[in-house]
């Protein structure tokens, strides 16, 4: 999906018998592999949760989708009963870059992930719900929120979860990348189905934030401005990171920073060294990690290619070393390719490796 494209379903759209199947395969495709069962009752949208055409989003033509009443691809298959003529569901999404707004709405149903559909797709990524009308019950980890119109709550598609929805609802969802939402796995392993108030406190704006783009994403679309963006992630981090409450043994920015270049220096001779490794060393995401070497004027992954390269500076320019080839050199710091080891040597110090290592040695 294009960034800034507002896809649309509405099971309105299909003939009756296979409107639960093409609403069940939307979800699929739209969030991560789930099971979906109808929990009975009439089946009507709420009047605030009724279908994308009737809230003034985009309707019919290129950006709807009609889904046919199989799950190709998505987790269980069809639910005796889920027929009936009066299942409606609805289902809004729009990539924003570093995260994808969606907006679910339908009819009583119980939605669940198992370690099946984790096994069938594992994208890794955080799931933020806001309940915007009727009720609903997260279970993750142990623990169970029970959510009203304006409560949050956070839930890991990596670990299996289930959704009740006893009635008529709608839920905007906002999923993120593991990595960007700046918390380790530990810290959101902590936070996971736990309800977080939309009426006070850092709680309360992150609910009218979120609402808003609900409506936005109703009428038309949300900006995916990046650094828009941004700020929406940075004050869901600071709501989540409120709820954990002070952690004097976490250690400070200037601790993580020295000790991922520490890290850095002992593993620099690894080709296969990545940023993802080094964030995971020090138990941080790597987007926070990110963050740290901004504050400093780099990145990680310039950091290790700038080690690398003083690394083979010195090398190069140690008499002692003169008979050891420069391919061999290069290797040992870490660049497994010789001529791409010769380009970035050559694009930091205006000369190859052999021509420095020359002028070096004649002094």
């Amino acid at each position: 999906m294009a960034a800034g494209a507002v896809e649309v379903f509405d099971a309105g759209a299909l003939a009756a018998p296979d409107r639960f199947d093409g609403w069940r395969q939307a979800v699929n495709e739209a969030f991560v592999p789930l099971h979906a069962t109808p929990l009975g009752g009439p089946l009507s949208l709420h009047d605030g949760a009724r279908s994308p055409r009737a809230l003034g989003a985009p309707g019919a033509g290129a950006g709807s989708r009609g889904v046919g009443p199989s799950l190709a691809g998505g987790a269980g298959g069809p639910v005796p009963g889920a027929e009936g003529p009066g299942f409606s569901g609805a289902l809004l999404s729009q990539d924003l870059g570093a995260a994808c707004a969606t907006e679910v709405a339908g009819t009583a149903v119980r939605v669940w992930r198992d370690a099946a559909a984790i096994a069938h797709a594992d994208p890794g990524i955080y799931k933020l719900g806001l309940q915007v009308h009727g009720y609903s019950v997260l279970a993750q980890d142990g623990r169970e929120a029970a959510l009203t119109p304006g409560d949050l709550a956070i839930y890991d598609t990596t670990r299996p979860y289930s959704l009740d929805f006893e009635d008529r609802f709608s839920m905007f969802v906002l999923m993120i990348p593991r990595d960007r939402l700046g918390l380790t796995p530990a810290q959101v392993a902590r936070l996971t189905a736990e309800r977080i108030s939309g009426r006070h406190g850092l709680g309360a704006l992150a609910s009218s934030l979120l609402g808003g783009l609900g409506r936005a994403l109703r009428t038309g679309g949300v900006d995916p401005e990046p650094r828009a963006v941004d700020a929406v992630l940075d004050l869901v981090q600071a709501t989540l990171l409120q709820r954990l409450g002070p952690e004097p043994s976490v250690p400070t920015a200037d601790v993580v920073f020295t000790a991922a270049c520490a890290y850095i220096d002992e593993h620099v001779g690894r080709p296969e060294l990545s940023v993802e490794e080094v964030a995971a060393a020090q138990h941080v995401s790597v987007r926070y990690l990110q963050q740290l070497f901004s504050q400093r004027g780099a990145t990680p992954s310039a950091w290790i290619r700038r080690r690398r390269l003083e690394g083979c500076r010195a090398d190069l320019a140690d008499p002692r070393l003169a008979s050891r080839p420069v391919s061999a050199i290069g290797a040992h710091w870490g660049f497994a390719d010789a001529s791409g080891f010769a380009r970035a040597f050559k694009a930091a110090e205006g000369l190859t490796p052999g021509e420095y290592r020359a002028e070096r040695l004649a002094r």
